[in-house]
């Protein structure tokens, strides 16, 4: 499974449906979840597990917190690509 989640993260930033904003955002929200669709795995984040919202580029984004997990790390490996470049 994680490996579709990581596979759904990068196809989702490459066709700009997820963003990858330069630097981490500075809030994030959680709470008990309400229903609302995760952005990454696109299932519902029932009332059983938190429930993570962030505002990135005038958008709110809900997550899973293992699909948060993922978007971050997808940030980290995109953030190390730049750092490497000449």
């Amino acid at each position: 499974m994680a490996m579709d989640l990581a596979a759904s993260i990068r196809d989702k930033i490459r066709s700009g449906v997820l963003p990858l904003p330069p630097e981490p955002p500075e809030k994030y929200f959680a709470g008990k979840g309400t229903g609302q669709l995760c952005d990454v795995c696109e299932q519902a984040i029932t009332a059983e597990h938190l429930e993570f919202e962030l505002d990135v580029g005038g958008r709110t984004h809900r997550f899973h917190e293992k699909c948060l997990d993922m978007w971050r790390q997808a940030r980290g490996c995109a953030d190390e690509r730049v750092i490497r470049l000449p």
